[in-house]
């Protein structure tokens, strides 16, 4: 049974009719057009449950009004979903984290449409952190120590901080964690993995430089400290499956910047968060991701 039927629950489906007049510079083509075809977006879940959450409804019309398409959201449960869904056609756009972005475009062929800016740069950060109190200082501390990723399919939350411990030689290259760690918690999120170090059931955390603000209260902030720090790391971003046309393509990718417009800011904030959606190339987008990538030895992570 294809995806999409398997995940009917979770489509929002919204059928575009003929706009009057006065919408008619809304439309992409003449304001009497019936849509012309079909668009799907995939999202990746989200890192925690309590984020920001897409106005599903909104974003449809939206990019419908646009392209003069009708236009399907679903939300997918796992990483692996959004990219089988790219390499099977069940999907045309979807909007991930680096390294599913990664595997996508390795096994879809899927290109870059757009991606986030983080104050003010394609790029984030991801960092290690431990109790402020507790003698870990640097990551060779953290031999034979409890620790906590996000999941096996983090990008800032596994891979990047899993290849600074490579990269410093205390593991081997594509070497298990638990090779040198002593206990790995995989907690599901950001500020679950976080919440692991601030109650003591791990001893370090893996997590990006915003997660810190974003899902700790000023308390347990001030609980914890960085030891390591690691990337860039590639933002989010939204990419699309190669058999688009080149003129449909160019439609999407300007109705996602116009979310950047003031008057579409709570829109493109719904989006999981994000603060400005930019062009950017592929191979400086993933270049430092690569390497994490080569480091890990990530062959089947998704």
């Amino acid at each position: 049974m294809p995806l999409r039927l398997l995940l009917a629950t979770l489509v929002v489906t919204l059928a575009l009719v003929a706009c009057d007049s006065d919408e008619s510079s809304d439309r992409a083509t003449d304001d009497n057009s019936q849509p012309v075809g079909t668009l799907t977006f995939a999202f990746q879940p989200q890192e925690n449950p309590d984020g920001l959450q897409l106005d599903v409804e909104r974003f449809a019309e939206f990019i419908g009004k646009r392209t003069n398409h009708e236009v399907e959201v679903f939300l997918p449960t796992n990483y692996a979903s959004v990219v089988e869904a790219l390499r099977s056609g069940n999907a045309d756009i979807a909007y991930f984290s680096g390294l599913p972005y990664l595997h996508a475009h390795e096994k879809a062929g899927v290109e870059l449409l757009v991606v986030e800016e983080r104050d003010g740069n394609p790029f984030y950060y991801s960092q290690w952190y431990a109790l402020a109190d507790s003698d870990i200082e640097e990551l060779s501390d953290l031999e034979g120590r409890s620790i906590a990723f996000t999941s096996p399919s983090s990008t800032s939350g596994f891979l990047f901080p899993l290849a600074e411990v490579i990269d410093q030689g205390l593991l081997e290259k594509g070497g298990d964690p638990q090779a040198f760690f002593d206990t790995v918690l995989y907690a599901g999120g950001y500020q679950q993995a976080l919440m692991a170090l601030v109650h003591g059931r791990v001893e370090a955390a893996a997590a990006s430089d915003y997660a810190l603000q974003t899902y700790l209260s000023e308390e347990d902030q001030a609980r914890l400290k960085v030891i390591a720090r690691q990337g860039p790391v590639p933002t989010h971003g939204l990419a699309i499956h190669p058999d688009i046309d080149d003129e449909l393509k160019e439609a999407i990718r300007d109705a996602l910047l116009e979310l950047n417009e003031e008057e579409h800011r709570d829109l493109l904030t719904s989006v999981y968060g994000a603060e400005k959606l930019v062009v950017q190339d592929h191979e400086e987008h993933v270049s430092a991701l690569r390497r994490a990538y080569e480091l890990v030895d990530l062959d089947s992570t998704l």
